[in-house]
């Protein structure tokens, strides 16, 4: 488990940026995509309303994913770079 941490402690601050703002973004439109949800459960009843809140999620998760894998090869690049010189 140690090593996994000390792995994770060696990513550099930009892709450590990349991955937080990009959490916070999808924990944002993930609530959005909930409220709309029980919001549409609650009052509304439309297939337009639910299925915007579930691609609104399903998209944002997606993009989270992509992001991480982004940030973690930018860092795996940089390492290299770095070692190399």
């Amino acid at each position: 488990m140690n090593i996994i941490f000390n792995t994770l402690d060696s990513i550099n601050d930009f892709s450590k940026k990349v991955i937080l703002f990009s959490s916070i973004a999808v924990l944002i439109a993930c609530a959005i995509g909930v409220c709309l949800i029980s919001y549409n459960s609650a009052f509304v009843h439309e297939v337009r309303l639910y299925t915007l809140g579930s691609t609104l999620i399903q998209k944002s998760t997606v993009a989270f994913v992509q992001l991480i894998i982004a940030a973690l090869v930018i860092d795996w690049f940089n390492a290299r770079i770095q070692n190399d010189d």
